[in-house]
């Protein structure tokens, strides 16, 4: 029972955000051969990891 209104949570959750539009926490630009690519960046205000940890792990994951 608890785990049916924990899943009705999210999803209502992800209709208030859907509803309201949130401004990317940062946006980067990179022009590769003559396109520009611009990619917003969203943080998860609750997450305990830092944005330097998670990079850190896709560097590591991305040199095997």
């Amino acid at each position: 029972m608890a785990e049916n209104k924990k899943v009705q949570s999210i999803e209502t959750q992800s209709n208030k955000e859907r509803a309201t539009p949130r401004k990317p926490d940062g946006i980067l630009t990179k022009k590769i051969n003559g396109k520009t690519f611009v990619t917003e960046i969203y943080f998860d205000k609750n997450s305990k990891e830092t944005f330097q940890d998670k990079m850190f792990k896709v560097i590591h994951s991305k040199g095997k």
